[in-house]
């Protein structure tokens, strides 16, 4: 099926207008307009004409009704295998539908319906949106999403099935065909009664009742075999408790225990007795080891003291005679320095007295050089005063000149401009020409023409008095032309106001004077520059200080020379006194502060004199008194010895105190733990005999054998419907595998027809369909699979139409001819990519029908392809 031509009465904006689109080619048409303009009205036609009821009045419907309402009505010519027909559909009003060929009606109403449900082959090119590609959509399933649109789905999937099965051949109706759909639901309804999607028992199912069965009485087995094994330990535990009870109580192990704990208590109050003898013996050895350690220290003390006063008298007599030798230097080094200082005086007043009577000389000197700078300075003045004159003089002169050269080339461009739109317009003009033989004369607008040549470039009314108004008209379109010379003219005065000029010769006299003035300009101003770099206020400035300079100091005072020498040796001799001086004044300095110190040594050693003897005392009592401490010391180390000894041989003869309180402490706690255990034994004893006979009451092992058998059978029940579930399971596992296959081998011809598209877009690249909804899943690129729900707008975009171009050729390879046709689609495509999708359109447009409808004029120009032209007129 071809679409060659559409037409639209009364149809939304259209309202009382028909709107054809003839001469729709066999490859690519595009349809290019304005947003406004009706194009999708024209794709929402063609869907109506196509798949809704003549007879339906659903929103689609009145969505087509112009507001000022009316009947809307869409026709199109198709062209067939079997020839070229006119299906018509009108709506609301008389609704009707009619198939014609040659003018003459092949079906209507309801026949015209089943015509075209034949036609497009059972509604492959339905709601399913397969190859009409709606405004706005990207996907390849229905617009919306609402459970209302499930029937459209579902009819899309059926579509996609169909036609890859007509491609496939017979690989649909021995694998992937309803039949293996019809068992795989037949196994997923008996899977669904046993097991849940993940394989657990399904709750109310035979397994998950015989799983529950085998669970509660596993939980009932455990607990009768806890209850029995506890009863089996209680009379393990009994027997142990009897036998360990008849231990305790045997008279001869009670006699052992008593008698061990009477030898441990003896054992130790010796031990603490010997100890107490120790400790008195430490004691008196501390006390005679102190009364040793205070005379040594005292004896220490008294010798300290005696060293500090004898070092004290011998620092205070050095230092005495050390203070005596540095009051001696001060006193001759002060002398020095008074002497060197009166020279230095004398020195420094006959240098002040020369250099007077230099500067005076010099000032002299200075103020003939002066003289001789002020006049040439006045004369620098003078010309610089003159050139800046000359360079007011001639900025005013320039700045009367507005012309730039620039300016003058944008005037040269619009001059050549002008002449070639006066070209354009005087080839397309007429001559005419006058020649009076009378006292008539020709007028036109209002005014009487004389003899000779007249060029017309338009239409123009002349009166011929007497006769009547005669037109002439060139026959050309001149009005651009003429349109153009006024904008040229218009563009060369506003120019040549720049310029300051009324032409174009005196635009340029005005260029040549202004370059003049700049070179003179520029050549006073270095002048100018080079006399007064600093600028004319420096210079006059200069100038005046010179001049005052010129007239001071013109007295006389001897020749600067000979003053110079006698200055030089002055200084000379000035500067050895100073320096005379200063080496007096230093060597004084340092011998005043060395006799500073020495008198600071001496006050520090009569102070540690004087200290050391009140500290040291009477020297004959300290001799004394260090005599009678030494003959005290000698006793004392004598008793020290005596302890010593007596308290080495207690510790050696001392038994182990804390071994004698452990073999105590282990005694008492055998005994304790003999009677306590005595005690639990008999409770435990107590307690097992209540538990054992209430347990042999119940009958519990008869009652666990009982359960166990129940356990047995419910077990093998359960084990059966797993084994069930996982026999349905892999029986499912290979059916879906065994349709997985035969979908590879018929989802072959879509990927072979996408392929070569895809690579277009994206080279290298691969595209996953979803074997369950024959759509595009995922795409491959540099090894990397990315869903299609998280690529960006634009490649979505262009994966589903490339998508729809590959259903397009196997609806082609399978004997349908189908139109593609896209409705303002690749809005997400950068320049790049839109340019690659034109030419795979044009790859599939070979052997293929699409119509484009899009606003984009700039981007859709690179296309190509036929473009479709829309005529309207009054219905």
């Amino acid at each position: 099926m071809k679409i060659r031509a559409l037409q639209l009465t009364n149809v939304r904006r259209f309202a009382g207008h028909i709107a054809r689109i003839e001469g729709i080619g066999d490859g690519i048409t595009v349809l290019c307009e304005p947003n406004e303009f009706g194009k999708s009205t024209f794709f929402d036609a063609i869907h109506a004409l196509f798949f809704e009821r003549h007879r339906a009045t659903r929103a689609v419907i009145k969505a087509l009704q112009p507001h000022v309402g009316g009947a809307p009505e869409v026709a199109a010519d198709l062209e067939l295998p079997d020839g070229r027909y006119r299906v018509e559909k009108r709506w609301l009003t008389r609704a009707s539908a009619r198939v014609s060929r040659d003018g003459r009606t092949v079906a209507q109403d309801d026949e015209a319906e089943a015509w075209i449900d034949r036609m497009l082959g059972a509604g492959l090119l339905g709601p399913s949106g397969l190859l009409w590609v709606r405004q706005g959509l990207l996907g390849l399933e229905p617009e919306g999403s609402s459970a209302s649109d499930k029937s459209d789905r579902e009819r899309a999937l059926s579509a996609r099935r169909d036609l890859l099965s007509s491609v496939a051949g017979e690989i649909e109706m021995m694998t992937g065909g309803r039949r293996l759909d019809g068992v795989v639901a037949r196994v997923g309804d008996a899977l669904g009664q046993l097991a849940t999607a993940t394989g657990r028992p399904k709750a109310g199912g035979e397994w998950a009742r015989a799983e529950a069965e085998a669970e509660a009485l596993r939980a009932e087995e455990a607990d009768l075999a806890a209850k029995a094994a506890r009863l089996s330990g209680d009379l393990s535990r009994r027997s142990e408790a009897q036998r360990q009870l008849a231990a305790l109580d045997d008279p001869a192990e009670d006699l052992r225990r008593v008698e061990a704990l009477a030898t441990a208590r003896a054992a130790l109050a010796e031990a603490e007795a010997h100890a107490d003898r120790r400790g008195a013996a430490q004691r008196t050895l501390a006390l005679a080891q102190a009364t040793d350690d205070n005379a040594r220290a005292e004896i220490e003390r008294l010798e300290t003291l005696s060293d500090r006063a004898a070092r004290a008298a011998q620092a205070l007599a050095a230092a005495t005679e050390d203070a005596a030798r540095h009051d001696s230097r001060t006193a001759t080094l002060s002398q020095v320095y008074r002497d060197t200082a009166a020279a230095l005086r004398d020195a420094e007043a006959a240098t002040r007295a020369l250099r007077d009577r230099l500067a005076l000389a010099q000032r002299a000197r200075l103020a003939r050089a002066a003289q001789d700078r002020a006049t040439h300075l006045a004369r620098s003045l003078a010309e610089a005063e003159r050139l800046r004159a000359d360079i007011e003089a001639q900025r005013a002169r320039r700045g009367l000149l507005a012309v730039t050269p620039q300016a003058l080339a944008a005037a040269e461009q619009a001059a050549d401009e002008l002449n070639r739109a006066e070209a354009r317009l005087d080839a397309q003009s007429v001559s005419l020409s006058l020649a009076y033989s009378g006292a008539a004369r020709v007028r036109a607008d209002g005014a009487e023409l004389p003899e000779g040549p007249h060029r017309l470039t338009g239409p123009r009314d002349f009166d011929l008095p007497g006769i009547g108004t005669m037109r002439i008209d060139p026959g050309t379109q001149t009005g651009g032309d003429r349109a153009q010379l006024d904008k040229a003219a218009a563009t060369l005065a506003q120019r040549l106001s720049a310029c300051g000029a009324e032409d174009l010769t005196q635009a340029r006299a005005r260029l040549v004077e202004a370059q003049r003035l700049d070179n003179s300009l520029r050549s006073a101003q270095g002048l100018l520059a080079q006399l007064a770099p600093d600028g004319l206020d420096a210079l006059r400035q200069a100038h005046a200080q010179a001049v005052a300079e010129a007239g001071a100091g013109a007295e006389h005072a001897g020749d600067p020379v000979a003053l110079e020498a006698d200055l030089a040796n002055a200084t000379a001799t000035e500067d050895g006194a100073r320096a005379a001086a200063a080496e007096a004044q230093s060597a004084l300095r340092a011998a005043s502060e060395a006799r500073a110190g020495a008198a600071a040594t001496l006050a520090a050693a009569c102070r540690t004199q004087d200290a050391a003897a009140a500290e040291a005392g009477d020297p004959a009592a300290l001799t004394a008194l260090l005599r009678d401490l030494r003959d005290a010391r000698t006793g004392h180390q004598s008793r020290l010895a005596d302890a010593q000894a007596e308290c080495a041989r207690l510790e050696r003869a001392a038994p182990d105190l804390d071994m004698a309180r452990a073999a105590l402490s282990r005694a008492q706690s055998v005994a304790a733990q003999a009677k306590a255990q005595r005690d639990r034994l008999r409770e435990d004893l107590a307690m097992l005999n209540g538990s054992i006979g209430t347990l042999a009451e119940e009958g519990i092992e008869e009652h666990l054998d009982e359960v166990r058998g129940r356990l047995y059978d419910a077990e093998a029940r359960a084990a059966r419907y797993a084994s069930e579930v996982r026999s349905l399971t892999r029986l499912r596992q290979a059916l879906d595998e065994a349709r997985r296959q035969a979908r590879d081998a018929y989802l072959g011809p879509v990927l072979r027809e996408l392929q070569p598209l895809l690579g277009v877009i994206h080279p290298g690249a691969t595209l996953e369909i979803d074997d369950q909804t024959l759509l595009p899943a995922a795409l491959t690129r540099d090894g990397q699979a990315e869903a299609l729900d998280i690529l960006s707008g634009g490649t979505r975009e262009q994966v589903a139409i490339l998508t729809r171009l590959a259903f397009a050729r196997l609806f082609a390879r399978a004997g349908t001819q189908v139109p593609v046709i896209l409705d303002d689609a690749l809005v997400h495509s950068d320049d790049d990519r839109i340019e690659a999708m034109f030419t795979a359109l044009h790859r599939v447009a070979q052997d293929q029908q699409i119509l484009v409808l899009t606003c984009r004029q700039r981007a859709f120009a690179a296309l190509g392809g036929e473009r479709a032209r829309v005529t309207i007129e009054a219905a």
